[in-house]
């Protein structure tokens, strides 16, 4: 059986560049599954510091082959068990199969991180994910799109008439959604 969460691929370029054009010079990013690093050095020729952390040494090693940019400390790490370090601001999560959405929010919320670049809740395109939003409770949603803090997503229905545009495009930061309530 394979284990999803430890099988690294490099994603496509829409995905990289989406990451790059969310993050500003001051940030301080945590990249959670580095890989080898390609996206890591990109990101350091914006930021402020970039920590990359990745549990496959092979795939790090790959990434160690060339020397890197003075601002990326590059650490072979199982991302579980590291303390966010102090600072980080924003965090670089690409995992299409992620199961442990909730468990890196919480983490990186309660370490103060304030965004999550993402793809594991929707799956599809990134996301970014206002870790310190106040969130509402999934019964409050009487129509439209939620994303739920434990990375369930899903679609409430309501009256036809009221689906607006505006209702469409809105997406319900909640908590409680019928998969964890």
């Amino acid at each position: 059986m394979i284990d999803w969460e430890l099988t690294w691929s490099p994603y496509d370029e829409p995905t990289y560049a989406a990451v790059l054009s969310a993050l500003r010079p001051t940030d301080v990013v945590l990249d959670i599954g580095a890989g080898d690093l390609r996206l890591a050095r990109r990101m350091a020729a914006i930021v402020q510091r970039v920590i990359a952390w990745e549990i496959q040494p092979d795939v790090l090693k790959r990434g160690l082959e060339w020397s890197l940019p003075t601002n990326i400390a590059a650490i072979l790490t199982d991302a579980r068990h590291e303390l966010v370090p102090p600072g980080v601001n924003v965090a670089v999560l690409l995992m299409r199969h992620c199961t442990t959405f909730r468990f890196y929010a919480e983490k990186l919320a309660a370490a103060g991180c304030r965004w999550l670049l993402t793809n594991a809740r929707w799956g599809l395109g990134l996301e970014k994910v206002d870790l310190l939003a106040e969130r509402v409770p999934y019964t409050a949603v009487s129509l439209g799109w939620f994303a739920c803090c434990c990375g369930h997503t899903g679609f409430v229905p309501g009256p036809a008439e009221e689906l607006t545009e505006e209702v469409e495009k809105l997406i319900h930061e909640v908590y409680d959604c019928p998969k964890c309530g």
